[in-house]
């Protein structure tokens, strides 16, 4: 049996590979491995607006020291990178504040301390402790933005289901509402809510793990079967 495959469809054979590869590495997400995050994923998540701080600050702390560490730790003797990174840290905390006091006023007076506690966050911390001077750059900041894109997931998918029903509202704006759950709003809550969504994640990471496996099975019985001919 002969099988051929035409250019087009070869390319979307390996788009759909590299897609499937990209879902099922985000699916690790960093908060489910390392737990470090979870004050912020817990107290922080009442509604999209502060899910919206909150990320956006994470965002530029963790991608900003991780980079920073690439550099600082050829240069700089261990004992020093802790105090480094943490320098570093607050100093994109202190700068990112301003811009989220323009952006979020009301929310950002809210979420209080946690807005400061973000410079000393775990999973940055770990993320710039881990990074070596042999590591491959590309791999290092790949590997930072998925660990960013994971808590920005779960911090909006938490923060939608807490303000809908806790609050009958969205972004700030009452909405018409199925039901309104009280109490929802509350760290308690928050941890029901993580515990389901990291059971979710990691019912979807083994699904994709297995289709992974299942295109890998069959790119490799065609390629045998070009050897053949």
């Amino acid at each position: 049996m002969k099988l051929e495959m035409r250019p087009e469809e070869i390319r979307r054979h390996l788009k759909r590979r590299r897609t499937i590869k990209i879902y099922s590495s985000t699916g690790k997400n960093p908060v489910q491995s390392l737990g470090l995050d979870l004050p912020f994923l817990i107290v922080t998540s009442i509604s999209l607006q502060a899910a919206a701080a909150i990320s956006i600050e994470l965002f530029f702390i963790h991608m900003g020291t991780v980079i920073s560490a690439i550099f600082l730790c050829r240069v700089l003797p261990g004992w020093t990178r802790p105090l480094a990174y943490v320098l570093i840290s607050t100093l994109i905390m202190l700068a990112t504040s301003v811009l989220l006091s323009g952006l979020f006023p009301v929310v950002t007076d809210k979420l209080g301390m946690y807005i400061y506690l973000m410079a000393v966050n775990g999973m940055t911390f770990a993320a710039a402790m881990n990074v070596e001077k042999n590591d491959k750059i590309y791999l290092v900041v790949a590997n930072a933005f998925k660990g960013a894109v994971g808590f920005i997931i779960a911090m909006f998918v938490i923060s939608l289901f807490r303000e809908y029903f806790g609050s009958g509202a969205l972004w700030g704006r009452p909405i018409p509402h199925i039901m309104r759950i009280d109490g929802l709003l509350s760290p308690f809550f928050g941890f029901i809510l993580l515990g389901f969504l990291l059971a979710g994640t990691r019912l979807l990471n083994k699904r994709l793990i297995a289709i992974t496996v299942i295109e890998r099975a069959r790119r490799e019985a065609l390629f045998k079967t070009f050897d053949a001919e």
